[in-house]
């Protein structure tokens, strides 16, 4: 039985102590709202509105998982079949890997498994040909993080394509399908992609951390058509719980069918390995995982500054709700607080089963080791020392341990860190997935490159998703990020590509020399300010 009363005392303790103005919960179980509350305000401006259930706020990627609800209607009505190519529905589709096209489905657009990369773009065109414009002239100028089929690598680009696929096969906006299919049958009667309706109803705002430690809110409402279907819905707690509902119920909400028990379960298996010693990975836009040693079923969403949680239970038939509108540096809290309405709900263990590690096959260690980069994770170095597997995490040094042969377990700190080693049929590994993410095998030697005139030009403060202050401290090139409240030490990759513990830094050089921004993450642009 969950005792409301110290949850709350301990949420309110939390936005407190990490400066997050507003926050919402609703909890499931069976058909039923059991529990929803708001806390704090929409906006720390102009004394703000109380939050309520009912106050919305951007859901980013968990519009996803209702993307793929779309997407498996679809395809059950026989419009769109997900072993089908993608090219198939898009007359003159390209990608930036050659023969590509020819590899790339459906499934693997759902299951981010078609070596798509990231990409975050939250301004763009808002009249409704923004979204084919974007597949057509930007599509093919992403560059791959991997080949068709070969890593689970985390994609926007990818659930875009098939909303503009459904757009095609039905002649009907991608909105107004969405609305048609999900929305109305799911009673979602809040829920819209437009801010102009948004604006109409109790709405959150972001916030940003201003150099004097206090917030203000971001004045400008992302908007971008074409990231319509990775990330744009406006949402509430009680809408989402109907959402959550029908995945429970196996694609039953309130004795309507809106999709198939064999597509839910579908959607619920996992395609996409991402090698963690919890068992995670993806589904059909859905997140699996076992943390707990319960089956965890859902989506989380970042944009601008708003956090989003939804985790359904299949088996327990409960679900975990939770929306707010400052969620950086807060998402390790976040965590903690549903995975401890989990485990006091459902009474389980307080500590997690102890991880039994396996004698290793050490003749696979050389085909190990090597250097990797990837955009989420930065560099790592694979070696052996002692008769023992490291894992060198740009300067932490971690010795691993096999839980299978293909997947290491090693700690930093009370963190565990999974390493996974993507089997390859002749020669050394290519890939290895550090904590769910891709890292690829980059040349041994890394560059000697030490020009300190030219990093000094790349020091000053850069906004956007975060505010980032570079500093070169000696001869190594440092960033300190405000929402974590961390500085991370860089390595240099080339003359403006940097890796560190938050993941790839690569700075935008003017065609003068000037430095005007850059890109974090591979995804996310942030611009110089000073």
């Amino acid at each position: 039985m969950l005792n409301f009363f110290e949850l709350e005392r301990h949420i309110v303790s939390q936005m407190q102590a990490h400066q997050v103005p507003g926050l919402a919960l609703a909890l499931v179980e069976g058909e039923k709202i059991i529990y929803a509350r708001g806390f704090g305000v929409t906006s720390v401006e102009d004394g703000g509105v109380p939050v309520t259930p009912q106050t919305l706020f951007r859901i980013g990627s968990i519009t996803k998982p209702m993307t793929g609800t779309l997407i498996m209607r679809l395809a059950e009505e026989g419009k769109l079949d997900l072993d089908a190519l993608a090219k198939d529905y898009v007359p003159g589709l390209t990608f930036s890997q050659s023969g590509a096209a020819d590899q790339i489905t459906l499934g693997m657009l759902l299951s981010h498994t078609a070596g798509l990369p990231t990409s975050h773009e939250p301004f763009g065109r808002r009249d409704p040909a923004g979204l084919g414009d974007y597949i057509r002239e930007q599509m093919p100028r992403y560059q791959m993080i991997a080949p068709p089929s070969k890593v689970y690598s985390y994609s926007n680009p990818g659930i875009r394509l098939l909303g503009y696929i459904a757009e095609l096969v039905c002649d009907t906006p991608y909105t107004q399908l969405m609305q048609k299919h999900i929305f109305d049958p799911l009673d979602m009667r809040h829920s819209t992609f437009d801010p102009t309706v948004a604006m109409t109803y109790a709405l959150a705002h972001s916030h940003d951390l201003n150099d004097d430690g206090t917030l203000s809110v971001q004045h400008r409402f992302g908007d971008n058509r074409a990231g319509y279907p990775s990330g744009a819905v406006i949402s509430n707690v009680l809408d989402l719980a109907n959402f959550a509902m029908m995945l429970i119920h196996e694609g039953r909400f309130q004795n309507q069918q809106i999709i198939s028990p064999a597509s839910i379960r579908q959607m619920q298996t996992i395609h996409g390995d991402m090698m963690t010693v919890s068992g995670s990975g993806y589904g059909l836009t859905l997140i699996i995982d076992n943390g707990q040693g319960v089956r965890r079923v859902g989506h989380t969403g970042a944009v601008g500054t708003y956090g989003s949680i939804l985790i359904v239970l299949p088996e327990s038939h409960r679900a975990v709700i939770i929306t707010c509108n400052r969620a950086f540096g807060f998402w390790d809290a976040l965590d903690q607080i549903v995975d401890g309405i989990i485990t006091e709900w459902l009474d389980l263990p307080a500590t997690q089963p102890t991880l039994l590690a396996i004698q290793p096959e050490k003749s696979h260690w050389p085909s190990y080791a090597g250097h990797y980069v990837g955009q989420l994770r930065g560099l790592i170095k694979i070696y052996t020392e002692d008769d023992r597997l490291i894992l060198d995490w740009q300067g932490e040094k971690l010795p691993l341990e096999a839980l299978r042969q293909d997947l290491y377990f090693g700690k930093s700190g009370e963190a565990m860190v999974s390493v996974g080693f993507v089997d390859e049929a002749t020669g050394p590994t290519q890939y290895v997935m550090l904590n769910g993410a891709p890292c690829k095998r980059m040349d041994d030697d890394l560059p000697v490159l030490k020009d300190l005139n030219v990093w000094q030009k790349f020091t000053g403060v850069f906004v956007g998703v975060d505010k980032l202050k570079i500093t070169l401290q000696g001869d190594t090139l440092h960033v300190y990020s405000d929402e974590m409240a961390m500085d991370y030490a860089c390595i240099v990759l080339s003359e403006t590509a940097f890796a560190c513990k938050m993941g790839l830094i690569e700075f935008e050089v003017a065609g003068d020399g000037a430095v005007t921004g850059l890109l974090l993450q591979g995804a996310y642009r942030l611009k110089r300010r000073s």
